[in-house]
Protein backbone atom coordinates (compact mmCIF):
# COMPACT_ATOMS: atom_id res chain seq x y z
CA UNK A 1 0.00 0.00 0.00
CA UNK A 2 1.58 3.22 -1.20
CA UNK A 3 -0.02 5.51 1.41
CA UNK A 4 1.10 3.36 4.36
CA UNK A 5 4.60 3.15 2.89
CA UNK A 6 4.92 6.94 2.43
CA UNK A 7 3.59 7.73 5.90
CA UNK A 8 6.02 5.21 7.41
CA UNK A 9 8.86 6.64 5.33
CA UNK A 10 8.10 10.22 6.36
CA UNK A 11 7.84 9.32 10.04
CA UNK A 12 11.19 7.59 10.04
CA UNK A 13 12.86 10.34 8.03
CA UNK A 14 11.61 12.82 10.63
CA UNK A 15 13.03 10.57 13.34
CA UNK A 16 16.33 10.34 11.45
CA UNK A 17 16.58 14.15 11.17
CA UNK A 18 15.69 14.40 14.86
CA UNK A 19 18.36 11.87 15.82
CA UNK A 20 21.06 13.67 13.84
CA UNK A 21 20.16 16.91 15.60
CA UNK A 22 19.97 15.41 19.09
CA UNK A 23 23.26 13.55 18.71
CA UNK A 24 24.85 16.66 17.17
CA UNK A 25 26.19 14.52 14.36
CA UNK A 26 28.03 16.07 11.48
CA UNK A 27 26.42 15.70 8.09
CA UNK A 28 29.21 13.66 6.52
CA UNK A 29 28.34 10.14 5.38
CA UNK A 30 24.61 10.75 5.87
CA UNK A 31 23.73 7.93 3.48
CA UNK A 32 25.66 5.47 5.63
CA UNK A 33 24.04 6.89 8.78
CA UNK A 34 20.62 6.60 7.13
CA UNK A 35 21.21 2.99 6.15
CA UNK A 36 22.34 2.15 9.70
CA UNK A 37 19.37 4.00 11.20
CA UNK A 38 16.86 2.19 9.00
CA UNK A 39 18.43 -1.21 9.63
CA UNK A 40 18.62 -0.59 13.39
CA UNK A 41 14.92 0.31 13.41
CA UNK A 42 13.75 -2.40 11.02
CA UNK A 43 11.29 -4.08 13.42
CA UNK A 44 9.76 -0.76 14.47
CA UNK A 45 9.44 0.30 10.83
CA UNK A 46 7.81 -2.99 9.88
CA UNK A 47 5.38 -2.78 12.82
CA UNK A 48 4.42 0.81 11.98
CA UNK A 49 3.88 -0.11 8.34
CA UNK A 50 1.69 -3.06 9.35
CA UNK A 51 -0.36 -0.80 11.62
CA UNK A 52 -0.87 1.77 8.85
CA UNK A 53 -1.61 -0.87 6.24
CA UNK A 54 -4.37 -2.26 8.44
CA UNK A 55 -5.70 1.24 9.04
CA UNK A 56 -5.98 2.00 5.31
CA UNK A 57 -7.03 -1.44 4.11
CA UNK A 58 -10.57 -2.64 3.50
CA UNK A 59 -9.56 -6.16 4.47
CA UNK A 60 -9.95 -7.33 8.05
CA UNK A 61 -6.58 -9.06 8.13
CA UNK A 62 -3.51 -7.94 6.24
CA UNK A 63 -0.79 -10.57 6.23
CA UNK A 64 2.77 -9.38 5.73
CA UNK A 65 5.34 -11.89 4.71
CA UNK A 66 7.84 -9.30 3.49
CA UNK A 67 11.13 -9.02 5.28
CA UNK A 68 12.86 -6.53 2.99
CA UNK A 69 13.13 -2.92 4.18
CA UNK A 70 12.15 -1.66 0.72
CA UNK A 71 8.67 -3.14 1.27
CA UNK A 72 8.06 -0.71 4.14
CA UNK A 73 10.17 2.35 3.29
CA UNK A 74 10.54 4.28 0.03
CA UNK A 75 14.34 4.07 -0.15
CA UNK A 76 14.59 6.28 -3.26
CA UNK A 77 12.66 9.07 -1.53
CA UNK A 78 14.74 8.62 1.65
CA UNK A 79 18.05 8.93 -0.19
CA UNK A 80 16.86 11.94 -2.20
CA UNK A 81 15.65 13.64 0.96
CA UNK A 82 18.93 13.02 2.79
CA UNK A 83 20.96 14.38 -0.14
CA UNK A 84 18.72 17.45 -0.41
CA UNK A 85 18.80 18.04 3.35
CA UNK A 86 22.57 17.57 3.48
CA UNK A 87 23.21 20.10 0.72
CA UNK A 88 20.66 22.67 1.86
CA UNK A 89 20.43 22.51 5.66
CA UNK A 90 21.63 26.10 6.12
CA UNK A 91 19.01 27.46 3.71
CA UNK A 92 16.26 25.35 5.33
CA UNK A 93 17.26 26.54 8.80
CA UNK A 94 17.44 30.18 7.71
CA UNK A 95 13.87 29.96 6.40
CA UNK A 96 12.69 28.45 9.69
CA UNK A 97 14.46 31.21 11.66
CA UNK A 98 13.02 33.87 9.35
CA UNK A 99 9.40 32.83 9.90
CA UNK A 100 9.44 31.44 13.45
CA UNK A 101 8.44 34.65 15.15
CA UNK A 102 10.03 35.03 18.60
CA UNK A 103 11.68 31.61 18.24
CA UNK A 104 15.08 30.45 17.13
CA UNK A 105 16.10 26.99 16.04
CA UNK A 106 18.00 26.56 19.32
CA UNK A 107 14.90 27.28 21.44
CA UNK A 108 12.42 25.35 19.32
CA UNK A 109 11.15 21.90 20.26
CA UNK A 110 13.42 19.44 18.46
CA UNK A 111 10.57 17.33 17.09
CA UNK A 112 8.89 20.46 15.68
CA UNK A 113 12.22 21.40 14.13
CA UNK A 114 12.68 17.94 12.57
CA UNK A 115 9.18 18.08 11.07
CA UNK A 116 9.78 21.58 9.69
CA UNK A 117 13.13 20.58 8.19
CA UNK A 118 11.56 17.55 6.54
CA UNK A 119 8.62 19.49 5.09
CA UNK A 120 10.68 22.45 3.87
CA UNK A 121 13.17 20.09 2.27
CA UNK A 122 10.31 18.39 0.41
CA UNK A 123 8.73 21.70 -0.61
CA UNK A 124 11.95 23.28 -1.89
CA UNK A 125 13.99 20.40 -3.26
CA UNK A 126 11.72 17.47 -4.14
CA UNK A 127 9.79 18.63 -7.19
CA UNK A 128 7.66 15.49 -7.48
CA UNK A 129 6.19 16.04 -4.01
CA UNK A 130 3.12 18.32 -4.09
CA UNK A 131 3.39 21.22 -1.65
CA UNK A 132 -0.04 20.57 -0.16
CA UNK A 133 0.91 16.97 0.61
CA UNK A 134 4.11 18.07 2.35
CA UNK A 135 2.24 20.58 4.50
CA UNK A 136 -0.61 18.19 5.33
CA UNK A 137 1.74 15.36 6.27
CA UNK A 138 3.84 17.71 8.42
CA UNK A 139 0.71 18.77 10.31
CA UNK A 140 -0.32 15.12 10.75
CA UNK A 141 3.14 14.27 12.11
CA UNK A 142 2.91 17.18 14.54
CA UNK A 143 -0.49 15.97 15.76
CA UNK A 144 1.02 12.57 16.44
CA UNK A 145 4.38 13.56 17.96
CA UNK A 146 4.07 17.12 19.31
CA UNK A 147 2.03 19.20 21.73
CA UNK A 148 -1.32 20.82 20.91
CA UNK A 149 0.16 24.12 19.73
CA UNK A 150 2.64 22.60 17.27
CA UNK A 151 0.31 21.94 14.30
CA UNK A 152 -0.67 25.62 14.12
CA UNK A 153 2.96 26.73 14.61
CA UNK A 154 4.23 24.38 11.88
CA UNK A 155 1.40 25.28 9.51
CA UNK A 156 2.17 28.99 9.96
CA UNK A 157 5.85 28.62 9.17
CA UNK A 158 5.24 26.35 6.18
CA UNK A 159 2.56 28.72 4.88
CA UNK A 160 5.03 31.61 5.08
CA UNK A 161 7.70 29.62 3.26
CA UNK A 162 5.27 28.69 0.50
CA UNK A 163 4.13 32.32 0.20
CA UNK A 164 7.75 33.39 -0.24
CA UNK A 165 8.77 30.82 -2.80
CA UNK A 166 5.43 30.32 -4.56
CA UNK A 167 3.60 27.01 -4.77
CA UNK A 168 4.84 24.34 -7.15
Amino acid sequence: MRKAKMITTREYMMKFIYQIDMNKEDLTDLNVKLENFLNDNFEYIKNRYEELKLQFSDEADVELGETDLSQFIDLKYSKELVESFNGNKENIDSLINKYAKNWTINRMAKVDLAILRLAICEILYMAEMPTKVSINEAIELSKLYCDDKSPKFINGILGSVVSEIGEK
